[in-house]
């Protein structure tokens, strides 16, 4: 299948390649298949990008690239809806934005978990979270950030 994109141009992707969110993400419901790319500049950063709306795409990292000490529990629903057998098999990111004064944060209180052999995935609400959905990205601080290489920014127009 052939996915436009507005910030890589046409992507080649299998369907098997599509991963399912049936949610959707909070304030984007009626998008629910994705693909997820590594960023070809920035190290330590991927996409998920729209298969159908060639500007949606939301970066994201690993937790540990923001916070050390980041965890999650799957409630017995989420595990359902994800159809996860194994809770260790899950990956889990964070969706990055960047601010008003150009500053990098990332949404602690929606992470996002997927089910890597069954290609589904879902957006949780963390509800008791002892972190932010805005917390700032430190990439000077924190050994294990994302390397943002030299050139144009991949970040500027990121959902």
């Amino acid at each position: 299948m052939n996915i436009l994109t507005t910030r890589f141009g046409l992507i080649q992707a299998t369907e098997s390649d599509v991963i399912q969110i049936p949610e959707g993400l909070l304030g984007f419901r009626s998008f629910t298949h994705y693909i997820h790319l590594s960023d070809p500049v920035a190290r330590g950063l991927s996409w998920l990008q729209s298969t159908t709306a060639p500007e949606l795409a939301f970066g994201l990292v690993a937790p540990p690239l923001a916070v050390g000490d980041y965890r999650i529990e799957l409630r017995p629903g989420d595990r359902t809806a994800l159809e996860l057998d194994d809770e260790r098999s899950a990956l889990v990111y964070v969706i990055l934005s960047r601010g008003e004064s150009g500053g990098l944060s990332v949404n602690l209180q929606g992470p996002l978990v997927f089910n890597p052999l069954r290609r589904l995935g879902k957006q949780l609400v963390l509800t008791s979270s002892r972190f932010p959905v805005r917390f700032p990205l430190d990439l000077n601080s924190s050994p294990v950030a994302p390397v943002l290489l030299a050139g144009p920014s991949p970040l500027r127009a990121t959902a």
